[in-house]
């Protein structure tokens, strides 16, 4: 049977209502994606019935809060198929995540070591990168895309003996194209390079499988798949995640203090620095359970022909730039000469659509591109065709109504 949107869309209430007097649609949602009711009661509850902190109290509600946060931590292990709970460790976010690696990692490296990340990348999984470079006096290098958009058919050169970190995003939040994970991995596997994995963009899309892609790392974010804000995850393997400094210091992480010395905690505790976003690690294991009980596949060739269509019909209309690939994305990411992505932007927003413009903190992808930022389309599992056919409507009107101006 076809996946129907309008079956899941009462769970997202907020999509319900107009904007600017029209029907909302909603198309930012590699931004962030809406919340159905099962997150949302999940915090509700939290608050509602178990509101205590975790690990330290010895009464009836800390222990109530302490069993469903590491219940929620067994269920995002299981999500993403880690081998063991303790190989997750909550953050704020993907930034967050990459950060507490690039500081971890931070005593491995010597001058003259290289960092190689890819010219897809956002900025969480650049600066972070380029930072560390400076402050250690490795060098930062790119895997660039071509010309075209696409990747060069031999790439194995940029990985070196003195590659030590390769970190890359699964699907670019920009475009939509995807990385060659496997063989990158593998490449840099054969150097003795840790390798991280942005999984941001990816995750409320693919099937993720840690063990699979045999990253070191694997980070993203809740907000991004149905879950809060202000919750992350960080996947390692337990020797990546020994091997790491403590990003921060306090209590949680530690064992036992002295004037003199402090004793860290054990995985994953070591790694989370005091009282941890307790309502966000719940709604994040609720958002796991929502995407559990769909057919993932469905969901993702659904999105995918949501994008396909709508590329297809811009590409038939002309004069518009297209970024994106043809296939296999969720987004559709474009320009048109002389009209502003702006302009676009606050004309599509009139009539109560919701994309985003900008660099997409993309800036490097952005200049390799020749444009200073793009319009971007992104579906999710909720849209539907309609609302696909009602943003190119839209769009096209907008640009004829710009181009007589």
């Amino acid at each position: 049977m076809a996946f129907d949107p309008l079956l899941l869309r009462p769970l997202f209430p907020i999509l319900a209502q107009s904007a600017y007097d029209h029907p909302l649609t909603y198309l930012d949602n590699a931004a962030t994606t809406q919340k159905p009711l099962p997150v949302l009661d999940a915090i509700q509850e939290y608050y509602r019935s178990f509101n205590a902190n975790v690990h330290r109290g010895a009464h009836f509600l800390s222990d109530r809060a302490t069993n469903r946060f590491e219940q929620a931590r067994d269920t995002v292990a299981k999500f993403i198929n880690a081998p063991e709970q303790s190989h997750v460790i909550w953050t704020k976010g993907t930034t967050e995540a990459i950060n507490v690696v690039a500081y971890g990692l931070e005593h491995i490296l010597e001058k003259g070591d290289e960092i190689l990340i890819t010219s897809l990348e956002h900025h969480a999984n650049l600066v972070p990168w380029q930072q560390l470079a400076f402050r250690t006096g490795a060098r930062l290098r790119i895997v660039p895309l071509t010309s075209n958009g696409e990747w060069e058919p031999e790439f194995s050169h940029y990985f070196t003996d003195r590659t030590r970190i390769f970190a890359a995003t699964q699907v670019s939040n920009a475009i939509g194209a995807s990385t060659p994970l496997r063989t990158m991995i593998n490449l840099a596997k054969q150097q003795g390079a840790f390798t991280l994995v942005d999984g941001a963009q990816a995750v409320a899309h693919y099937p993720v499988d840690v063990q699979a892609l045999d990253c070191d790392f694997y980070v993203f974010s809740g907000h991004k798949m149905y879950g809060p804000t202000g919750i992350g995850v960080l996947y390692g393997k337990n020797h990546a995640l020994e091997i790491l400094m403590p990003y921060q210091t306090g209590g949680e992480m530690v064992r036992h203090v002295s004037y003199q010395a402090t004793e860290f905690n054990v995985l994953p505790y070591r790694l989370e620095a005091g009282t941890p976003h307790i309502e966000g690690v719940i709604g994040l294991a609720a958002a796991c359970d929502f995407l559990n009980i769909q057919d993932r596949l469905a969901l993702l060739a659904w999105e995918q022909s949501l994008a396909n269509h709508v590329y297809t019909r811009l590409l038939k209309a002309g004069g518009i730039e297209i970024y994106s690939p043809e296939k296999n994305t969720t987004l559709v990411s474009l320009s048109v000469p002389n009209i502003h992505i702006l302009d676009l932007n606050a004309y599509l927003d009139s009539q109560g659509i919701a994309v985003r413009a900008g660099s997409h903190c993309a800036h490097p992808l952005m200049a390799q591109l020749g444009v200073a930022g793009t319009l971007r389309a992104s579906f999710a599992c909720y849209n539907t065709i309609e609302e696909a056919d009602r943003f190119c409507d839209v769009l096209l009107d907008a640009i004829d109504l710009l181009n007589d101006e």
